[in-house]
């Protein structure tokens, strides 16, 4: 019975966020929220499918510890007139106003342990943009933990950053896959960015570049998150698509070939920038504002401004360019990338037809612990890219299944390897406790 699992997630829940020394609900509480959650996610509204976010935030105390200065932009929140209890058909209903890129329904229990929808909370748009990588801080997120209905049957916990659980169908996941942060994936992508960082540091010149001892990790950081929110553009569409790095055409069949460097060259101008405004910025207050200096040089606040001006309006260009290559998945066949993140053809179909001897899924990000996996338990996207990337060990594949899951692939030692559950957002797993 599907009711079962929304259980699994209330009691895995309930143990994180003791653990991080908050006063859950209980687990009869979490259960019915969670199963109100996923049974709402089988249902459509006007053809649609449901998608909401809701916060467990205290009525009576909404906001326990704000900061020492609010924020324009900060979240609040706005009572209903009448509160309604929470039913899927509440939920469904609510859903279609309630855009969860945006807003946030607010959910308690009342002295009965009865769930109820009190209010709407606002600006919830800020942490969306974070999260799926369009902008570089976020805020904190209101009550005690945070909800999220991702997809049929998909339903997600956070507190904040964290992903505490989440339900996908029958399967419960309790962290997600950093395979861009470490591991064979990870290795294979560095050897590209190592290049890009030397080609920043001899735009910028080593002075510029020394100021500050991150840039090398944050160079990592602006090439690794143009290549993940092209996969999160993929998840948007809910059709599935598949991503290749690769600089061989070896067993390829492009339907359309197209060269787009766009992409390369905005990450690298805007990473350009970023050194020369964060220069521009720390020189204006190490040697006029910390001196208290009653001026500031022309050229070097104009300086400040300019690079300030042309990095936000780069930016706004690599927005533009992870769309334009996002919506290339909408037709059948893969989306072909090199190396150094260029566009070479899209609807490519792979034409490698031999199996690989030997293929696994892994279960953590360097692969050391694996489990034999079978080919027929994938539909021909996966298959497919299992294929190319043991024909051809370079390459690193990117499968976004129609359910919502990404996976990554590529080739390690004598086998292919595949990574189930790949983070792709700003988040954080939780620890995983001692009992699991």
């Amino acid at each position: 019975m599907p009711s079962t699992f929304p259980k699994d997630l209330a009691e895995h829940v309930h143990k994180q966020l003791v653990s991080r020394k908050k006063q859950p609900p209980s687990v009869k509480v979490l259960t019915e929220l969670f199963e109100t959650l996923y049974f709402a996610s089988l249902k459509r509204e006007e053809t649609q499918p449901i998608s909401c976010r809701v916060a467990f935030i205290d009525r009576e105390l909404p906001d326990p510890h704000p900061p020492g200065r609010m924020t324009p932009d900060r979240w609040k929140f706005f009572p209903l007139a009448d509160d309604l209890p929470l039913t899927v058909r509440n939920l469904v209903k609510l859903s279609t106003a309630v855009d969860p890129w945006g807003s946030t329904l607010a959910v308690d229990a009342d002295s009965e342990g009865k769930l109820r929808i009190w209010g709407l909370i606002d600006q919830s748009v800020h942490y969306s943009t974070y999260v799926f990588k369009e902008s570089s801080s976020g805020p904190e997120m209101p009550g005690i933990f945070q909800a999220l209905i991702q997809g049929t049957g998909e339903i997600a916990v956070y507190s904040t950053y964290v992903l505490l659980g989440s339900l996908k169908q029958d399967s419960l996941v309790k962290r997600q896959q950093r395979v861009f942060q470490s591991g064979p994936v990870h290795s294979k992508l560095m050897q590209s960015i190592k290049i890009f960082q030397r080609r920043v540091r001899n735009k910028v010149g080593t002075t510029l570049f020394d100021e500050r001892g991150h840039w090398n990790d944050s160079l990592e950081g602006n090439w690794m998150s143009a290549l993940c929110r092209i996969l999160i553009g993929i998840h948007k569409y809910k059709h599935g698509g598949a991503v290749l790095l690769s600089d061989s055409a070896a067993g390829l069949n492009p339907k359309y070939a197209l060269r787009y460097d766009r992409l390369a060259d905005a990450v690298f101008r805007s990473s350009v920038l970023s050194i020369k405004n964060t220069y521009y910025s720390d020189l204006i207050h190490s040697d006029y504002l910390d001196e208290e200096l009653d001026e500031i040089p022309t050229g070097l606040y104009l300086d400040e401004a300019v690079s300030g001006t042309e990095l936000n309006d780069t930016n706004d260009e690599l927005t533009g360019c992870v769309r334009f290559l996002a919506s290339l998945s909408r037709v059948d066949g893969l989306i072909w990338l090199d190396f150094q993140l260029r566009l070479k053809a899209f609807g490519v179909e792979i034409t490698v037809r031999d199996d690989p001897h030997k293929v696994v899924t892994a279960q953590d990000s360097h692969a050391t612990k694996t489990r034999k996996l079978r080919l027929n338990q994938y539909g021909t996207r996966h298959r497919s890219m299992l294929r190319y990337c043991a024909a051809n060990p370079k390459s690193v594949g990117f499968v976004v299944s129609q359910d919502g899951d990404i996976r990554a692939i590529t080739h390690v030692g004598n086998r292919v390897v595949l990574w189930d559950n790949v983070r792709v957002q700003s988040l954080h797993n939780a620890r995983v406790l001692p009992s699991e």
